[in-house]
């Protein structure tokens, strides 16, 4: 258990590294990035706006909110529609919702026992599309990363909070692991952008990094010329 958390955390720096690296993408059009990669489009003199870019974050959170309130009821829907087994979720029952609520608020979160690759693969995937609903609009990294802590507390206390005790490792797991995996697929999309979209391209940003499909596209808004 130690030596998971110790992993995180060093997978947390580099993340918060890399977000800092002045070589990242980060859609400023600046001369080291373009020295370091130069774009394999014809006009170097211009780059494109991701939707909603030069907006306030005020807009991006709200776009960002539908598109993760939507995912969360389809997420929903399907944890009922899979076996006991598998989702640990029961047909709910109105007085125990109440009372589970209740318990959900007063007491402390519980150790999760759902499977592993529920608690290890699906709440990081999940994590890096609430990340990605407001990063694909070029929200900041530090936005983006308190973006998905807040949605992962709600998803916690209010989706499952009337059905079982909030996990202390989803609350850790989902925004953490969710941010990194987020950024990266962040990055990847933008790097197989600047040449276009190959279908298998297509293919990787419509599974891991579905908000970025959702909000752009597979091409950017617009041309804009550098300053």
């Amino acid at each position: 258990m130690k030596k998971a958390a110790l992993l995180v955390f060093v997978l947390w720096v580099c993340s918060c590294s890399f977000a800092a690296n002045p070589f990242a993408i980060r859609h400023q059009g600046n001369d080291l990035w373009q020295k370091k990669f130069p774009p394999r489009y014809d006009s170097v003199s211009q780059r494109f706006l991701l939707r909603n870019e030069q907006a306030k974050f005020s807009r991006k959170f709200l776009r960002g909110s539908l598109e993760v309130m939507v995912y969360d009821m389809f997420s929903t829907a399907l944890l009922f529609a899979l076996p006991y087994e598998i989702s640990k979720w029961s047909k709910p029952d109105i007085g125990k919702v109440n009372s589970q609520y209740r318990k959900t608020f007063t007491q402390r979160p519980a150790y999760d026992p759902d499977l592993w690759y529920v608690n290890y693969i699906g709440h990081p995937y999940t994590g890096a599309c609430y990340y990605n609903s407001v990063r694909s609009q070029g929200a900041t990294f530090w936005q983006a990363i308190l973006f998905t802590m807040g949605y992962s507390v709600v998803w916690e206390y209010v989706a499952e909070g009337g059905l079982e005790q909030p996990s202390i490792q989803d609350l850790v797991v989902t925004p953490v692991v969710g941010s990194i995996l987020g950024e990266l697929f962040h990055h990847f999309t933008l790097v197989m952008s600047r040449n276009g979209f190959k279908w298998y391209e297509k293919l990787f940003v419509s599974l891991f990094n579905p908000m970025f499909a959702i909000n752009n596209g597979f091409k950017y808004a617009r041309p804009i010329p550098l300053p």
